[in-house]
């Protein structure tokens, strides 16, 4: 289950992997955007890697450490749902010092609630939304003997190759129409590379 300590190492080798991908994620991005989809990324874990030392045992704080962590660091849109998704999480964990398995449910749930409402998305538009619906949709097929390493990695692909030929709808990406098909979008695929660490 989630606590402190699996919290730190987690967001250890998130940083590790968001360099290890840094010029891929910011390929993929630039193919339909900014192009600055891993500078995002390696800013946001960064600083949060800089604070870990100031994580408690509720987890509350810890998620609200990073959600600032992303408020400083990155200016994008995408960082800006990355914070307001800790943010949120961080509200509903006050006083939770380890997670279970339902409550990690109710964090991918908070988390698709949030990027619907900031992101102004839907589940179907081929964005990180999506692969966070392939998430819940097997969680909650799960119980608490669940590999959550192997369920990450498994729901990401699974997201990724169930949008293969599909266009993005939303964002910039509508501006190149059919061309979308044949690529993969930027926040699903750097959610699957990252997932890989777990």
């Amino acid at each position: 289950m989630l606590q402190k300590q699996i919290m730190i190492d987690i967001f250890t080798k998130l940083l590790f992997q968001s360099k290890k991908f840094y010029d891929e994620f910011n390929a993929v991005d630039g193919k339909i955007g900014d192009g600055d989809l891993g500078i995002t990324i390696l800013n946001g874990l960064e600083e949060v890697n800089k604070n870990t030392d100031k994580f408690k045992d509720d987890l509350s704080v810890n998620f609200m450490i990073c959600s600032q962590a992303f408020v400083k660091k990155s200016g994008s849109s995408f960082g800006t749902l990355i914070a307001f998704t800790f943010m949120n999480i961080s509200k509903y964990l006050i006083g939770k010092n380890e997670c279970n398995h339902k409550d990690i449910e109710d964090i991918i749930d908070i988390a698709i609630e949030t990027i619907e409402v900031r992101g102004k998305t839907k589940i179907g538009d081929k964005t990180i939304l999506d692969s966070l619906s392939f998430i819940q949709k097997n969680l909650k097929a799960k119980d608490n003997n669940t590999n959550y390493s192997d369920l990450f990695k498994s729901s990401t692909k699974e997201a990724l190759n169930a949008f293969k030929g599909k266009k993005i709808l939303i964002g910039r990406a509508r501006m190149f129409e059919d061309k979308t098909k044949d690529l993969d979008d930027p926040g699903m695929f750097a959610l699957c590379k990252l997932s890989e660490v777990f």
